[in-house]
């Protein structure tokens, strides 16, 4: 079993909030994933980047039910690959499997 690096999954955490860990709002013990943490899973659409949540051609409605069920996917395997603890970080495969199903779920919005 290899664990994710940690590196990877800030990565993943950025991409989606368009924030870096380096962004003056975290200082000290508040951080990037913590942030994300905080507002995981119930207000997950508080911290996505704005500009991903307005590119879908759908109803305000729909794409707010479709988009935070899979930005709660995505941001869950961000969060528990960047534990402090490598042991406790999720796997290479599990990410893989993860993400594949939510790519499907994608294709299957799409059409």
């Amino acid at each position: 079993r290899k664990p994710m690096s940690t590196a990877m999954e800030i990565h993943l955490l950025e991409v989606f909030t368009g924030r870096k860990p380096t962004n003056e709002q975290f200082d000290g013990d508040f951080s990037l994933r913590q942030w994300v943490a905080e507002a995981f899973p119930v207000a997950i659409s508080d911290v996505i980047d704005s500009h991903l949540l307005n590119k879908s051609n759908n109803t305000a409605t729909e794409r707010s039910a479709v988009i935070n069920d899979l930005l709660v996917m995505i941001m869950e395997i961000g969060l528990s690959c960047s534990r402090v603890s490598p042991n406790k970080r999720m796997d290479m495969k599990e990410v893989v499997v993860k993400l594949s199903r939510i790519r499907q779920k994608t294709r299957m919005i799409e059409g």
